[in-house]
């Protein structure tokens, strides 16, 4: 598949099937997205795959997050959504940031930004890389609520970024209406 149709095509999933993923689509997804562009070269991620019952701990940690932020007040908005999305897909792909979040001072949040902009970079090379492969993504900020909780279950001390569900999609939605590139962009001539 050529990049302009993997582009095109993408959708984020939230319905898949119960069918596993084999190991060898999944390590081809992540050298896809390893070939990121990465400011500095700092190559800032780690990736951690879960399935099968370490999944649906992390899915019940995450759940159990989220219930004590709603009981403290905060709304975790579409959390307990993604967590059900999370429980269904065969595979989650944690993404972490190893270089950590900003200290107090411009230059290190300067790096920080480059690093999350980097990360950025090959979670799209992932999704991109899983269309190519007919295999449905969401990309899930969502674990935001439960960070500290799921970096503390899998022994991690850097920051998680993001999660991504992956697997063979049960439906394809229809594309989401984007704003007209005139509205987005501007050429100064």
């Amino acid at each position: 598949m050529d990049v302009n149709s993997a582009i095109n095509q993408r959708r984020s999933i939230r319905k898949f099937k119960d069918k596993p993923v084999a190991s060898v689509d999944i390590e081809e997804v992540l050298a896809a997205a390893i070939k990121a562009p990465s400011g500095k070269n700092l190559q800032p991620w780690h990736f951690t795959i879960v399935s099968g019952q370490h999944k649906d701990d992390l899915v019940d940690l995450m759940v159990s997050a989220a219930n004590r932020r709603e009981q403290e007040g905060i709304s975790t908005g579409s959390c307990l959504g993604s967590a059900r999305v999370m429980r269904q897909a065969p595979v989650l792909i944690l993404i972490y940031n190893t270089h950590g979040p900003p200290q107090n001072n411009r230059e290190n949040h300067y790096l920080w930004s480059v690093n999350i902009q980097s990360i950025g970079a090959a979670i799209q090379n992932l999704l991109l890389a899983a269309e190519a492969r007919n295999l449905g993504t969401l990309w899930i900020c969502d674990v935001f609520f439960a960070d500290k909780e799921i970096s503390r279950w899998l022994g991690r001390d850097d920051e998680l970024v993001a999660a991504v569900a992956l697997g063979y999609p049960e439906e394809i939605p229809e594309p989401r209406p984007r704003r007209p590139l005139e509205k987005v962009a501007e050429w100064l001539k």
